[in-house]
């Protein structure tokens, strides 16, 4: 009999509670995608080695978006540095989504590295 995150398609290995992880065919090179409803998205065709790097920053957005300073529609990004901070609206059409000099991205980079650099067995000085 199967389980109930099973028959839902959620990867039981990878998820944590609140956090389901569903393993799908994700377009144009993503890896990986934090979602408003709380649900991570990592491509089918991620490596093995890159798995934990991606939650680590997808979980980061989601952080992000729990505290209300991350939010996003189809057209726009929206971003405040703190909850104190103005909301800046980024459109989509005019930005490399993903890209780490965007403000959001950074932070979510600068967590999954700190993964990446202990796989690797680098320490930060």
């Amino acid at each position: 009999m199967k389980t109930i995150a099973q028959l839902l398609g959620i990867d039981e290995q990878l998820s944590v509670f609140g956090r389901p992880v569903f393993v799908k065919d994700l377009e144009g090179g993503v890896k990986a995608e934090a979602n408003r409803d709380g649900t991570t998205f990592i491509d089918k065709d991620i490596p093995k080695n890159e798995i934990k790097e991606a939650i680590v920053h997808e979980n980061v957005h989601h952080d992000q978006m729990q505290q209300g300073r991350l939010g996003y529609d189809n057209k726009n990004v929206y971003w405040k540095e703190d909850t104190g901070s103005p909301l800046e609206i980024h459109p989509r059409a005019l930005m490399e989504e993903g890209k780490g000099s965007l403000d959001w991205e950074g932070e979510a980079y600068d967590e999954s590295n700190k993964v990446k650099n202990k796989k690797n067995g680098k320490r930060k000085k």
